[in-house]
C-alpha cells in the first residue's frame, strides 16, 4: 500500500482575496491540471463580510451639518464566483487543458447617508466594480513519470466602471468612468514534479503580465464635459508555488505561495489626468496619483493537512495568510491584507466521481491611516472587519 493511501486529495480552492491585496480574486490556480488522466470539475463560492469604519472628516460634518453617525456601514458586498476546468491526458507524454476562472476584481458600494441638518441626503458615495474572466489553455509534456513541463496562453477580458460624489473627494467630486471590456492575451509556463509512492507532488509556474487597451468613457467635475480615450490598464504578472506530500499512511500536508506584482499596476484614465494638471503648481504631490494603484506587491501563503476517514471520506484544515498591499486606509483599501481558518472535506461518490466542500473564517488587518499621502476618501478606523468564504465543487475522471 502506498503511504498515505495516495487519494489524490484536491484541496478547495476558495477566492478568498476581497478587499485584501488589490484586486486578486481567484489565486489563478493550475491544479486541476495536474490531476492524473482525463479529468473535469466544476466550483461555486462565495464571500459574505462585514468591513466598516468611520469616516475620517468627523470634526468637518459635526461643526457643518451637525452629523453624530460617523460609520461608514459594510464596505464589502457578497460576491459569487465560479471556476472551471477540463484535463486530457492524449497518451502517456502528452497532456492538454482549459481552465476558467475571475482573477481579478473589486465590487464596492458606499453610500454615506447619515442623519443632518440636512436630513438623510447622500453626503459621500463610491460605486466602483472591476471585473475580470480568463481562459486558460495549456499543453504538458511528461518526459517521465515524475516530471511534467507546460506551458500555454491566457485569454483575459477586463472591463468596470468608477463613480464618485461628495464634497470630501475635492476636485473629484462628481467623476465617473466606464471602462469599456477589452479582451487581450498573456502566456503561462511552469514545471512540476512528484514521486507518487509517497503522494508528492511540488508545481511552480509563472504567468506574464497582459496588457488592455480599454476605451473610456469619462465624465469630469466641474466642466461637465465628456472625454472618450483608450486607456493603457495591464494586470500583473505572477507566481504560484504549490506542494503536497503524504506524512503517514492516511495523512496528507499541502500548501502554496503566490506573488503578485502589483506594486507597478495602475489606472489613470487621461481625463482623471486632465482634472489633475491644473493644481499641479501648488499641489506637485498630485502628479503621481492615480485611480486605482498599490504600493507594495502581494504574498499569500496557505498550508494544511488532509486526513483519509474512511475509504470515501476526507476531511481538511487549513490556515490562509495576506499580505496586502500597503496602502494607506480608505473606503476603497480599509483593509491590508488578512488571516484566516478554513475546514474542508470531500466525498467520493465513485472512483470516478466526488464533490468537495468548505468554509473558511478571514479576520483582516487594518489599513493604517497616512495623513501625508492623498487618497480617495479616508477612514480613521475600522470597527468590523471579517468575513466568511464558502465553496463547492464537482469533480469528474473519465
Amino acid at each position: 500500500m502506498k503511504p498515505a493511501a495516495y487519494f489524490a486529495f484536491t484541496p478547495l480552492c476558495l477566492a478568498l482575496h476581497t478587499h485584501a491585496a488589490a484586486l486578486e480574486r481567484s489565486g489563478q490556480s493550475i491544479l486541476p491540471f495536474l490531476e492524473p488522466g482525463n479529468y473535469t470539475e466544476f466550483s461555486y463560492g462565495a464571500v459574505e463580510g462585514n468591513l466598516s469604519g468611520e469616516n475620517s472628516n468627523k470634526e468637518q460634518l459635526s461643526q457643518a451639518l451637525k452629523v453624530t453617525d460617523f460609520s461608514t456601514g459594510n464596505l464589502i458586498e457578497d460576491f459569487f464566483f465560479v471556476q472551471g476546468a477540463v484535463k486530457w491526458q492524449l497518451n502517456p507524454q502528452i497532456s492538454a487543458g482549459l481552465l476558467f476562472d475571475q482573477p481579478y476584481g473589486i465590487k464596492l458600494n458606499y453610500d454615506y447617508s447619515p442623519e443632518s441638518i440636512l436630513g438623510h441626503e447622500q453626503l459621500e458615495a463610491i460605486n466602483i466594480q472591476l471585473k475580470s474572466r480568463n481562459i486558460t489553455a495549456l499543453m504538458g509534456y511528461q518526459p517521465t513519470e515524475r516530471w511534467n513541463i507546460y506551458s500555454g496562453l491566457a485569454y483575459q477580458s477586463f472591463a468596470g466602471h468608477l463613480n464618485l460624489f461628495g464634497q470630501s473627494f475635492y476636485v473629484f467630486n462628481g467623476y465617473s468612468v466606464e471602462l469599456k471590456s477589452d479582451d487581450s492575451v498573456g502566456w503561462l509556463t511552469g514545471i512540476s514534479y512528484q514521486i507518487p509512492e509517497i503522494a508528492f507532488r511540488a508545481n511552480l509556474i509563472y504567468r506574464s503580465e497582459i496588457n488592455h487597451k480599454n476605451q473610456a468613457e469619462e465624465s469630469l467635475p466641474l466642466s461637465g464635459s465628456i472625454v472618450s480615450d483608450t486607456t493603457k490598464i495591464t494586470t500583473p504578472q505572477s507566481v504560484n508555488l504549490d506542494f503536497m506530500s503524504a506524512v503517514s499512511m492516511h495523512n496528507l500536508i499541502y500548501g502554496s505561495v503566490r506573488w503578485v506584482d502589483w506594486s507597478d499596476f495602475k489606472i489613470k484614465p487621461n481625463g482623471f489626468n486632465q482634472i489633475i494638471q491644473p493644481y499641479l503648481a501648488y499641489l506637485p504631490a498630485l502628479a503621481d496619483f492615480n485611480l486605482i494603484d498599490y504600493q507594495s506587491d502581494q504574498w499569500s501563503a496557505k498550508i494544511g493537512i488532509a486526513q483519509k476517514l474512511n475509504e470515501r471520506t476526507f476531511a481538511s484544515l487549513e490556515t490562509v495568510w495576506d499580505s496586502g498591499s500597503d496602502n494607506p486606509a480608505s473606503t476603497i483599501n480599509p483593509a491590508n491584507g488578512y488571516h484566516g481558518l478554513g475546514t474542508g472535506f470531500r466525498y467520493q461518490f465513485t472512483p470516478n466521481n466526488f464533490f468537495s466542500g468548505g468554509i473558511y473564517y478571514l479576520r483582516f488587518r487594518p489599513s493604517k491611516a497616512d495623513n501625508n499621502t492623498i487618497t480617495l476618501n479616508s477612514i480613521s478606523t475600522l470597527d468590523h472587519k471579517e468575513a466568511w468564504a464558502y465553496g463547492i465543487k464537482i469533480g469528474h475522471y473519465f
